[in-house]
């Protein structure tokens, strides 16, 4: 029996990946785009944070729930459903006449990404032969990876091409047709499946967690903004009994052999713990920090949206370099790799604290190129290989929901780090800044950045080994 992936599969796998891409690079091309947007809508500061962390926030929820839904009324016409919802959505944004109708809209396109994006997961993981495995994956984490940094410069360009006088609402109409192609090959190419007893749909658990979610976002995201009123720290503080009505409704869960959102057993197993704190505090360092850096260069320095994203295309060199190669290091290296991919993106924020500090009063583009290419040599070594590395000691029987739960602390990360970045620098900024001030809110966001990958690399000593340390110990 053949062990290669058949044709077919291939083109719907194909397929798949440029829906995700499609996904991972709508979590960044707002970034470049948000100062033509606040123009034309009229959007503050809170409105261009929640066209981030909204898209992010209903992605994170909503994504095991997708998964399960696959599970129960097949992974093909999920999928599709998903992707129709994403092409709507994209269009809602594209053409939205005011800045709420963009959040709206963007908050409905993370919740279709959300039933989108499991699929390809549990795909790779049912459909395509063992042996081929890590390659498959290995191929998503490169595509998430590229994905999440090639949206400012396709933003950028996007906005400065100023296709049929469209400005910034390209950067969501683009993903119409792309959509609709990705959603005619896979209709034609990829088989359904679907478990053979599927989980119940936890929507209480939902509706805790998502309440919990915003309780917390909300005061960050707009607290700078209102100058932190009595109401926004009261709903930080509301906000962890919450959590912990949610997480009670778990165990509830569990105990009457209901399926819960989160199944908190498998938190037990370091591997998965270490996976999700490891993947929350990588993705609200990325993209926290892609914001508040497009933020700066355009508000703060007069860079084009074009001019920043081509900036940024040394952070995709760097991805596409380590990201050829950490597919094969990864079963040697195990968390070895992940750890130097953390500790070079430390060095990379580090790099652009350096290249800020010594700008003087107008940061040059060429200056920021080193610090950027080692924080995107360090992101791809990272985000390829994480989830398989942390997937690799879990029974196969709890593969599908292991899964979920590290994709899901991704993309609630990234959530979390908007906001909380955002605090930090609209703090830092002021009221009417100027270039130097853009320069030292940027400078508070690197700090912060270094001792948040230099955790994230200590947190990686959570996730097993490499097969080949392990093979060593077992003889």
């Amino acid at each position: 029996m053949s062990d290669r992936i058949p044709r077919r599969m291939r083109w719907a796998l194909a397929a798949m990946l440029a829906a995700a891409a499609m996904d991972l690079i709508d979590t960044t091309i707002v970034n470049v785009a948000a100062p033509a947007v606040r123009a034309d809508l009229a959007a503050g500061d809170a409105q261009i944070e929640w066209a981030v962390a909204g898209y992010a926030l209903a992605f994170g929820v909503g994504l095991i729930t997708g998964g399960r839904l696959g599970d129960r009324f097949g992974r093909r016409p999920v999928f599709l459903a998903g992707v129709g919802g994403f092409v709507l959505t994209s269009l809602v944004s594209g053409l939205a006449p005011t800045a709420d109708v963009l959040v709206g809209g963007r908050v409905a396109q993370g919740a279709a990404a959300a039933v989108m994006i499991p699929q390809i997961l549990t795909v790779i993981q049912v459909a395509v032969p063992a042996e081929q495995r890590s390659k498959a994956y290995a191929a998503y984490g490169a595509t998430a990876a590229i994905g999440t940094v090639s949206g400012p410069l396709l933003g950028g360009a996007l906005v400065a091409a100023d296709l049929f006088g469209l400005g910034w609402r390209a950067i969501f109409l683009i993903n119409v047709p792309i959509g609709l192609a990705a959603l005619a090959v896979t209709a034609a190419t990829l088989p359904d499946s679907r478990a053979a007893r599927a989980d119940r749909l936890d929507l209480p658990g939902v509706t805790l967690l998502a309440a919990a979610l915003v309780m917390m976002l909300l005061p960050l995201v707009e607290g700078p903004q209102l100058g932190w009123p009595a109401w926004t720290i009261w709903l930080l503080v509301a906000a962890l009994p919450v959590f912990a009505a949610f997480v009670a409704h778990q165990r509830r869960q569990q105990a009457r052999g209901q399926n819960p959102l989160v199944a908190l057993e498998l938190l037990r197993a370091r591997s998965i713990a270490g996976g999700l704190v490891t993947q929350l505090g990588l993705y609200a360092g990325v993209t926290g920090f892609f914001l508040v850096f497009a933020l700066t260069l355009q508000n703060g320095h007069g860079f084009s949206a074009l001019g920043t994203g081509v900036t940024l295309v040394a952070w995709s060199v760097g991805i596409a370099v380590a990201s050829g190669v950490a597919g094969q290091l990864a079963p040697r290296l195990g968390r070895r790799l992940t750890t130097a991919g953390a500790l070079l993106m430390a060095a990379g924020m580090g790099g652009l604290l350096v290249a800020a500090a010594s700008s003087g009063p107008q940061i040059s583009g060429p200056a920021l190129v080193p610090g950027l290419l080692v924080a995107g040599l360090g992101m791809g070594a990272v985000a390829p290989t994480l989830i398989e590395v942390a997937l690799r000691d879990v029974d196969p029987a709890h593969a599908g929901a292991a899964s979920g739960i590290v994709t899901t602390s991704g993309q609630l990360g990234g959530a979390i780090g908007v906001a909380a970045t955002g605090a930090v620098y609209f703090a830092t900024l002021g009221p009417t800044p100027g270039p130097a001030d853009h320069t030292a809110a940027l400078t508070a966001v690197l700090w912060s950045q270094i001792g948040l990958f230099v955790l994230v690399a200590l947190l990686m000593r959570l996730l097993p080994a490499s097969r080949t340390a392990r093979s060593h110990r077992g003889t």
